[in-house]
């Protein structure tokens, strides 16, 4: 009855944050500037700000985009594109942008060369690798690139010095180096339904991390002594795991303020 009740309060609280991400991400999305056609949006071309175009069958990004040069938000979402045109990069206003549920293979070449790009949705693509080039992103905020096939993470991408959220879920990644200690920025690390089989105890130094979601890497067995001392963690997802019933009572008692999901 517990574990239930555990779990269903951890969903709560977990669904909350996406929200809060989610508001976060959106508020831009009302008032004047917001276009949902093309069609719309050509008749005012500088008065565009938000564009969402999701779900509309393209296999290539529209050449009437490049009028939007105020452009701030973009949302190519589930559709059938795999490239980027080369114009895209001089959308230099574009801080938020989703190519989630796309048929991307690589991160498009033309996203490194927009420095002032904070929110980068690509998840539920073909990615088998996140470049190295992610380290020209400098104010990158968010990343989401769960869904793909990336079996291993970049070195450059714990260079990030302003990311708050990373969201490497449901890929096929082994070993979380010890350099992603260098994200101090963190806040919110999705790990699950990878094939992750030890945390570096590194971890323990990312003072502001509030959530870590290791769910279903099915050979974790051992967490670090050293995460009791995460004063800041609320949420941590340990379903499906392999991580003792004794050692995750040890870490109820030294985080009492954080929610367990076992």
């Amino acid at each position: 009855m517990e574990g239930s009740m555990n779990r269903i309060i951890y969903s709560s609280c977990l669904f909350l944050f996406c929200i809060t991400a989610f508001a976060q991400s959106q508020s831009n999305d009302t008032g004047e500037g917001v276009f949902y056609t093309i069609e719309e949006a050509k008749k005012e071309p500088l008065s565009v700000k938000v564009l969402i175009l999701e779900h509309q069958n393209l296999d290539k990004v529209p050449e009437t985009i490049s009028q939007f040069v105020n452009i701030e938000v973009l949302s190519l979402k589930g559709n059938s594109l795999s490239t980027l045109p080369p114009y895209f990069s001089s959308l230099i206003h574009l801080h938020d942008l989703s190519l989630a549920e796309n048929i991307f293979s690589i991160i498009p070449e033309e996203l490194f060369k927009m420095p002032a790009l904070k929110i980068l949705d690509i998840y539920g693509n073909q990615l088998t690798e996140i470049p190295e080039h992610i380290t020209e992103l400098k104010s990158l905020y968010r990343l989401n690139v769960s869904y793909n096939k990336i079996t291993k993470l970049p070195l450059t991408l714990f260079d990030l010095k302003e990311l708050n959220t990373l969201n490497v879920s449901h890929n096929t990644i082994s070993v979380l180096p010890e350099e992603f200690c260098r994200l101090t920025t963190l806040h919110y690390l999705y790990l699950g339904h990878n094939n992750i089989t030890q945390v570096h105890h590194c971890i323990a130094t990312l003072a502001d991390l509030s959530l870590v979601d290791l769910e279903y890497n099915s050979q974790l067995s051992i967490l670090p002594v050293h995460m009791e001392s995460m004063k800041s963690l609320r949420l941590l997802n340990l379903k499906g795991t392999k991580v003792s019933r004794g050692d995750v009572e040890r870490f109820k008692k030294a985080l009492p303020h954080t929610m367990i999901d076992f």
